[in-house]
């Protein structure tokens, strides 16, 4: 009966080891998917070639937020709907946000993203963007983002 209880534990763990494995191979096929993903704008006329490039659903607020950061403090964030589709969207229905530093920021006020493709079962997003934002603190500059684009697997 030992034996019995003993081999049907082995069976058990080596099942565990072997779902786990799986997982994990998912996982980084998932991380070197994403290596390919890019975010490149124009801020005020400058070009923008994010080095760290996301995109993730909040599990928090359902928003899809993609990112394209420097690594320095600067990025750009787009919130959009998880389950936003081919379009044209302005930013009174999704929202932007630059950040040059920690004190010079602000939000979208005018501009638009183009969703130019979005795969809800692979979480592949592709567009095109532009927007002016406004500053969050009175006196510091507002910023234009143009020529923006994406495609990043999240």
């Amino acid at each position: 009966m030992k034996i019995i209880k003993y081999i049907g534990m082995l069976v058990f763990i080596l099942s565990l080891l072997i779902m786990s494995s799986c997982g994990q191979q998912e996982t980084s096929q998932k991380i070197l998917q994403t290596t390919t993903n890019s975010f490149k704008a124009e801020v005020n006329g400058k070009s923008y070639k994010a080095i760290h490039v996301s995109g993730f659903i909040s599990p928090v607020s359902k928003t899809l937020l993609l990112t394209g950061a420097m690594g320095t403090g600067e990025d750009i964030q787009l919130f959009l709907p998880k389950d936003i589709t081919a379009g044209t969207y302005d930013f009174s229905t999704i929202q932007g946000k630059y950040q040059e530093n920690e004190e010079k920021s602000g939000f979208a006020v005018r501009g638009n993203v183009i969703i130019i493709a979005h795969d809800t079962t692979n979480t592949s997003i592709k567009g095109s963007f532009y927007f002016t934002t406004k500053p969050l603190l009175e006196g510091h500059p507002s910023f234009d983002i143009t020529e923006g684009n994406f495609d990043i697997t999240y």
